[in-house]
C-alpha cells in the first residue's frame, strides 16, 4: 500500500481514547514499517502540535489491510517545518535498516551552538520507548569544541568522541542509568550531560 493511502487512512481513528482529527497539511513527516515486528505495515507520522510536534503511530492489522491508532506523543519534538520556518531547524523521522523509528531534530540555524539529534524509538508493552541517543554538536565559534555522542537508553553505556579542528579526537565511554523509558515522559537532560557538549 502506497503511503498517501496509508496518511489518508490514519485520519479516521477508531479508538476513543486517541480520536482526534488530523490535518494534512499539519503532516510534516511521516514514515512507514513494521515498527512492532509482526509482519504488517505500520504508519508513524509527524504532525504539528500547538507548540511543538506531535507523533502518531497507527499499527498495520495483519492480514487485514487497516491502520488501527496504538500511541500518540504530544509535544515532544522541537522544531520548525513549513513555508515561514527557518531552514535548518525542520524535524523528520525515519525507518532505520532494523526496523526501529528515529525521530530526528537539528539546530542548524540560529546561535553558535549547532547540533543534530536522533532518537531510536522502538515499540513495546504498548508504547513507543527510547532505546537509543544519538548526537552531533559543534561551536561555530570555537571550532575546537565539536563532536558527537552515542548512548544505549536500554543499557546506558555510550561512547562520546571530541572532534576538535586542532588536535587529536578524543574517544570517552561514557555511563547514564539505563532504562526502558517511554517517549511520552522522556527528558534528554541526563544524556546531553553526558555527552558533555560544552
Amino acid at each position: 500500500m502506497r503511503l498517501p493511502a496509508l496518511i489518508a487512512l490514519s485520519l479516521v481513528l477508531s479508538q476513543p481514547v486517541l480520536a482526534e482529527t488530523i490535518e494534512t497539511s499539519s503532516v510534516v513527516s511521516a514514515v512507514v514499517g513494521d515498527f512492532n515486528k509482526d509482519g504488517a505495515q505500520d504508519l508513524a507520522m509527524l504532525v504539528r502540535g500547538e507548540d511543538a510536534m506531535d507523533l502518531h503511530l497507527l499499527l498495520g492489522v495483519e492480514g487485514r489491510g487497516y491502520l488501527e491508532p496504538a500511541d500518540v506523543v504530544k509535544g515532544q519534538i522541537w522544531g520548525e517545518a513549513g513555508p515561514d520556518s527557518l531552514v535548518g531547524q525542520e524535524p523528520y523521522l525515519e525507518t532505520l535498516p532494523n526496523g526501529s523509528l528515529a525521530v530526528n531534530t537539528r539546530n542548524d540555524a540560529v546561535g553558535r551552538g549547532r547540533w543534530n539529534q536522533k532518537l531510536t524509538l522502538a515499540y513495546s508493552n504498548n508504547a513507543l520507548v527510547v532505546a537509543g541517543f544519538s548526537y552531533i554538536w559543534r561551536d561555530t565559534i570555537d571550532p575546537d569544541n565539536a563532536g558527537q555522542c552515542d548512548i544505549n537508553i536500554l543499557t546506558g553505556k555510550g561512547i562520546r568522541e571530541t572532534l576538535p579542528e586542532t588536535g587529536d579526537p578524543v574517544r570517552t565511554r561514557i555511563a547514564i542509568k539505563g532504562e526502558q523509558t517511554p517517549y511520552a515522559t522522556w527528558s534528554d537532560s541526563n544524556a546531553i550531560s553526558a555527552c558533555n557538549p560544552g
